[in-house]
């Protein structure tokens, strides 16, 4: 159970939720695709999410001390936020589809992102799902800054992928650079998200092989 809109007068809040917001709202996150029907329930003077709290807490893996900002999107969706105690956003596993495939996310105004398991084949490329490179804009050899979340930039190729039929784009000279400046792996499972305001491929996050 989580309460919401907490620090408004109760007053307030309970003309907000008769006029605008419907009894049963769905929660989408604001990254990997999870959505959610709860129901909101009155407490006192707090309004709760309840009847379904417990599954959003267990997909998202909510940790001690992590805080959650919602934007209410129209009547009956809320889009859902979720900081670390450090206050960076964590990036969310991306759902699978029915095929096991992982998606592609670009939720609205949201940069897209892509999740990749490192083989041998990433040693000095990186190639971009056909889907994210729509998504992004990517659809031309040029160059590309790449970054970690420290702020270091590496200057990137952007190639075309000669190897497939249908247009599809890669990362190859300075690549390799900054996969040994990040210590990435084979088996390493990382997050890459394309800042859409900077043109910049970020390096989100990093789940190394145990």
């Amino acid at each position: 159970m989580v309460k919401l809109l907490q620090s408004l007068p109760p007053e307030y809040v309970t003309m907000h939720l008769v006029n605008k917001i419907r009894n049963n709202p769905i929660i989408r996150s604001a990254n990997g695709g999870y959505s959610w029907r709860l129901k909101i329930k009155q407490i006192g003077d707090d309004y709760c999410f309840v009847d379904g709290w417990n599954n959003v807490v267990k997909d998202v893996q909510l940790g001690f001390g992590d805080f959650l900002l919602f934007k209410l999107v129209d009547q009956s969706t809320f889009r859902m936020s979720i900081y670390s105690p450090d206050g960076c956003e964590k990036i969310l596993q991306p759902k699978s589809d029915q095929n096991g495939c992982e998606k592609i996310i670009d939720d609205d105004d949201e940069d897209p992102f892509f999740v990749k398991t490192f083989t041998k084949s990433h040693i000095r490329r990186l190639r971009f799902p056909k889907e994210f490179a729509a998504k992004a804009g990517i659809n031309c050899e040029g160059t590309m800054r790449v970054k970690n979340l420290d702020g270091d930039e590496w200057v990137t190729d952007v190639k075309l992928d000669t190897t497939f039929r249908t247009k599809r784009y890669l990362l190859s000279s300075g690549w390799w650079s900054f996969r040994r400046g990040n210590n990435l792996s084979e088996g390493d499972k990382c997050v890459f998200k394309f800042i859409k305001s900077e043109r910049k491929l970020l390096l989100a996050k990093v789940t190394k092989k145990k």
